[in-house]
């Protein structure tokens, strides 16, 4: 790495509706010793063309091609074409919002990470960053629940520039379909020194895609959960977290997730069975501090008679009775 300034890789699959916009908010405001690199992930759209033709018309952009092998896939095969001081990530249907890089340039001089704000549909920021250098992310670990359980804001890739040093020899994991993100960013923080934070929005963010965990079905949560804590532990013990703190904030990310799961087969249409139901709201409902994060989302998001019925079964984990509750609704997921 290093013979260009900066590599941005954008993984690309079936994504023509949005893929030209994607790649002109990116074009418009990256230097020209700077590579953006299209890898086309087997996308059956006409993509591959469209990828081939923005190359064609445009010396700062690669089109890589590969048989169709999910994000982890494309982004690897990015890292491993990159040849950037500097490594950004953005999706196919996302868009750079103007000023990005002249902002962001300088701060990488002395800095690890240049951390940046994220808008949501409609262009309006999302989530609070601080503004300025930190020494380190240790220095913020009072806020770390925040950060990495309430908003994902350090598990996430679109808001942050790499130095490309940081990430020598890490690679996403293919066996993750979900927290891909999160375990890489873990292997990435605990190596991270100083990071510079702008709260300034500059990555407009689609999360009403059909790909989006908020629309997405899902049964996998739990599981993920499971195969990233030791990426994350490793985060927190780099930080500096004892042994208690950091079991404090792995039962606050259990909670959450054991939240956004029961969330997902309660209001999302699939076709699990009684039994596949009935397991993964055992699994959730199991610890404690799994039930009272539950049962606070029920009591938001709810009203009064449901929250009632709702709040019964997690207080006595009556899984049975939400899997034939979700099984007569038809909800879940596939």
């Amino acid at each position: 790495m290093g013979e260009f300034l900066l590599s941005v890789i954008v993984p690309v699959y079936n994504a023509a509706a949005t893929l030209n916009v994607c790649a002109a908010s990116i074009l418009n405001q990256l230097p020209q010793d700077s590579e953006l690199l299209l890898v086309d992930d087997g996308s059956t759209d006409g993509c591959a063309a469209l990828c081939d033709a923005l190359a064609a018309a445009d010396a700062r952009v690669r089109a890589l091609h590969q048989p169709n092998g999910g994000a982890s896939a494309a982004r690897n095969a990015g890292l491993a074409a990159a040849r950037g001081r500097y490594i950004q990530f953005v999706d196919a249907d996302d868009q750079l919002l103007p000023g990005l890089y002249s902002a962001a340039l300088p701060h990488l001089s002395h800095a690890d990470l240049f951390f940046f704000g994220i808008a949501g549909p409609g262009g309006l920021p999302r989530d609070r960053l601080p503004a300025g250098p930190v020494p380190g992310l240790a220095s913020l670990r009072a806020d770390f629940p925040y950060y990495l359980v309430k908003t994902g804001l350090f598990a996430a890739l679109y808001n942050k520039i790499y130095r490309a040093s940081l990430l020598r020899g890490l690679r996403f994991d293919p066996a993750l379909r979900i927290n891909e993100d999160l375990q890489f960013n873990m292997q990435v923080l605990a190596r991270c020194g100083a990071v510079f934070f702008d709260p300034t929005p500059y990555y407009l963010y689609n999360d009403t895609a059909d790909g989006s965990l908020s629309r997405r079905l899902r049964t996998d949560l739990l599981d993920a959960e499971v195969y990233t804590r030791p990426a994350v532990l490793g985060f927190l013990f780099a930080c500096g977290l004892n042994g208690e703190e950091a079991a404090a904030l792995l039962r606050l990310r259990q909670g959450n997730v054991a939240a956004a799961q029961c969330a997902l087969l309660l209001g999302r249409p699939g076709k699990l069975t009684f039994s596949q139901y009935r397991a993964l709201f055992s699994r959730a409902l199991g610890p404690a501090h799994c039930r009272a994060a539950v049962l606070a989302w029920v009591k938001q998001n709810y009203s009064a008679a449901p929250r009632a019925f709702y709040g019964a079964c997690v207080r006595l984990r009556l899984a049975g009775a939400l899997a034939a509750l979700c099984r007569l609704r038809g909800r879940s997921c596939p």
